[in-house]
């Protein structure tokens, strides 16, 4: 029997799971309770409260600033994310792996959707890797403004379709251990007999 739970399977796995959830941990921090916008209102009305007036550019300033140790964290999980898509392309150039759509093409009928999913969670995860890096070195690749606009909007617009998909995973993992009573996540942690 052919292992599918290798060491490098679950190494990439593990690192792919680590690093999205803290991506979207920080993303969500950063809609929530980091939010420059909200912050910087309660950073002048508290002043205000105090007698202490300060302008909106600097209650902006130091919102960011309050925010900012949350972004390295953010480019921290991203780029433990590169290397996860990097062992990854490492396992399919290694036939160790298949490339994302070869597994939805030869899938059986029952099983398209399942590794539909999984080819989109890929596509989306690779493609917001793919902007986030350009969007980290958009100084040294002397991008326009309206281009890293663009393109900030569009990084963040994946981020609800990776959220969607890895919803849609969790969900399907849950239904198999449920329905078929294989230990996959037991499998995924300890291997299958590597």
């Amino acid at each position: 029997m052919e292992k599918k739970f290798t060491k490098l399977y679950r190494i990439w796995h593990w690192l792919l799971a680590f690093s999205v959830l803290g991506l979207l941990i920080t993303v969500a921090l950063r809609k929530t309770f980091l939010s420059w916008r909200a912050n910087s209102e309660i950073i002048q009305t508290q002043l205000a409260s105090s007698g202490i007036e300060v302008t909106h550019e600097i209650a902006k300033t130091t919102a960011k600033a309050i925010r900012s140790g949350m972004w390295e964290w953010h480019y921290i999980f991203g780029a433990v994310l590169v290397v996860a898509i990097i062992i990854r392309l490492y396992m399919m150039l290694t036939k160790q792996a298949k490339l994302p759509i070869l597994v939805f093409i030869q899938a059986q009928t029952k099983d398209k959707l399942k590794y539909g999913v999984y080819m989109f969670l890929c596509f989306f995860i690779f493609a917001m890797s793919i902007s986030g890096v350009i969007l980290y070195y958009h100084d040294f690749l002397n991008l326009t403004k309206d281009s890293v606009g663009w393109l900030k909007d569009l990084h963040e617009d994946m981020m609800y379709g990776v959220l969607i998909f890895v919803i849609l995973h969790l969900v399907g993992v849950f239904k198999h251990e449920i329905t078929t009573k294989e230990p996959i996540v037991s499998k995924m942690i300890h291997g299958d007999g590597d």
